[in-house]
């Protein structure tokens, strides 16, 4: 249980640093504007790792929960994509954090199916 409270922490850590990031980076430069879909996924992504180490995922629905966690993975890849141009540190981390979203998938299901 200290192994997820600790990630829990940092998670949380990580949410409080990005958005005093996106405010400031926000009022100083508009070309580096964070965009609302980037930071939504991320704070998305980021609640997903924090369930999915916690345990709580096992109480949700299995199809329900694959559904959200493929469309999560899927979407953090495109917005990382599309807009990579305009902020480039939210975009590798939308990227980055899918990667490890579905290697995690992939891993639980290899995992399952033997």
């Amino acid at each position: 249980m200290s192994f997820t409270g600790l990630i829990m922490l940092f998670v949380l850590f990580l949410i409080l640093v990005f958005i005093v990031v996106g405010v400031h980076s926000h009022r100083r430069n508009t070309q580096n504007k964070l965009s609302l879909w980037g930071v939504g996924l991320l704070l998305l992504q980021l609640l997903l790792i924090v369930l999915f180490f916690t345990e709580i995922t096992a109480k949700f629905n299995e199809l329900f929960f694959d559904i959200l966690w493929w469309v999560t993975v899927a979407s953090g890849f495109i917005v990382g994509i599309r807009k990579f141009k305009h902020n480039v540190i939210l975009s590798i981390l939308n990227i980055f954090i899918s990667l490890i979203l579905a290697i995690f998938m992939l891993l639980l299901l290899f995992i399952a199916s033997m």
